[in-house]
């Protein structure tokens, strides 16, 4: 398992934006922990989270990372096609009803991927190991 310090010190170091950097010192500020502990804090967003993680994480996590999240954004891009081609079969009123239903529902189903990236994101930092990891030509 990897254990990589989250502390202001190196939030700050991050540069990131300056609403994100001030709820962090609301929140956070004599936070000091693993990335694991990190991921669990509160009042934090889980894109701010995800954003720290993945410029203090080794590249090849960060890679296996962008691989999980593209393959979801793919399956999410094929839902909502779906739901889009439901909703312009059905007649005005209908259409109406299942274009909006199917914003909210897009909407929850965006934050419940978040939520399942930073899971996501922990199970790797948890699981990782360097040694396991083989590139094809080196």
């Amino acid at each position: 398992m990897l254990k990589i310090k989250i502390d202001t010190a190196l939030v700050k170091s991050l540069n990131p934006c300056r609403g994100a950097y001030e709820n962090w010192l609301k929140h956070h500020a004599d936070f000091s922990g693993d990335i694991l502990e990190a991921l669990a804090l509160p009042n934090i967003l889980v894109e701010h989270k995800i954003w720290v993680c993945v410029r203090v994480l080794p590249r090849e996590l960060v890679e296996v990372f962008a691989i999980d999240c593209a393959v979801a954004a793919a399956d999410a891009a094929a839902a909502a096609a779906a739901a889009a081609a439901y909703a312009a079969a059905a007649t005005y009123y209908a259409a109406a009803y299942a274009a909006a239903a199917t914003y909210y529902a897009a909407a929850a189903a965006a934050a419940a991927e978040r939520e399942r990236q930073l899971g996501a994101l922990a199970y790797l930092v948890r699981t990782w190991n360097p040694k396991d990891f083989k590139v094809s030509g080196k």
